[in-house]
């Protein structure tokens, strides 16, 4: 933003240089006179009024010259210099005033993109956390138990686990934000005697069960609960002991969750 006025201090040193050149050049050069000259005026005087005795005397007017003083003839020349001068650093002084604004509304630009930005990394957060359900099933034609502990049930044949809360390996689901979650299971147990039950737990706590028992016909049970679980918490589905559970391809054993609303 200096260059311009640079550039015109520049041009004004040259300017005055070249006033001053101008002003030596210009000064009245007063011819030296010679010794004979200088012993004979009056000859000269009287040669020249001999031959023009009645010849009017003539004035010579010699015109002052405007160059006796370099400064004072430079002087508008200067001042103009400096009007242009004054000019340009007002000029400057508005577009630095221009670009401080321009900048400000960038930086308010940029703030409101970042508070954007955070605001759709939220609600893609917030959708994330609201796709969360599974359903898993017992692939098994084999009879679990009866048991002498309550044993945690495994469905490891998983039918769907969206956002991978469901663990196929121990049969635990767990809770990745605080919300409100519905849970619902199934049992099946083949016809003879003997008994079937279980529970689902939350974390060490017995939240809901089944129970069954025949001699001669099969066993059926469900149940559901909706839960309030916080961050961390495990879902899963226990068999009591002395109890059966089993199922085949038809897979009438499952358990099954998803989350309703985060909070």
């Amino acid at each position: 933003m200096a260059f311009p006025s640079v550039m015109l201090l520049m041009c004004l040193a040259v300017g005055l240089s070249t006033c001053r050149a101008e002003g030596e050049d210009n000064q009245i050069q007063v011819p030296e006179t010679t010794g004979d000259e200088q012993e004979n005026p009056l000859t000269e005087t009287v040669a020249e009024d001999t031959e023009t005795p009645d010849q009017d005397l003539q004035t010579v007017t010699v015109e002052p010259s405007n160059s006796g003083s370099p400064e004072k003839a430079c002087e508008p020349n200067f001042y103009l210099v400096m009007k242009e001068l004054g000019v340009l650093q007002e000029r400057q002084k508005a577009t630095a005033r221009a670009l401080d604004e321009t900048n400000r509304k960038l930086e308010a630009s940029e703030k409101k993109i970042a508070d954007l930005n955070s605001t759709l990394t939220e609600m893609r957060t917030y959708e994330e956390q609201r796709q969360v359900a599974f359903s898993a099933a017992m692939p098994t034609t084999d009879i679990t138990g009866p048991v002498n502990v309550l044993y945690s049930l495994v469905y490891k044949h998983v039918l769907s686990n969206i956002g991978g809360h469901y663990s196929p390996v121990t049969g635990y689901f767990t809770a990745p934000v605080r919300g409100i979650y519905y849970f619902s299971f199934s049992s099946f147990c083949w016809g003879g005697d003997g008994t079937s039950g279980g529970s689902l737990y939350r974390n060490e706590n017995q939240v809901v069960s089944w129970y069954g028992y025949s001699k001669n016909h099969p066993i059926s049970g469900s149940n559901s609960a909706i839960l309030l679980l916080q961050v961390g918490d495990m879902v899963n589905v226990r068999l009591w002991d002395k109890s059966k559970i089993s199922d085949n391809g038809n897979k009438y054993s499952t358990f099954s969750g998803f989350l309703l609303s985060p909070m």
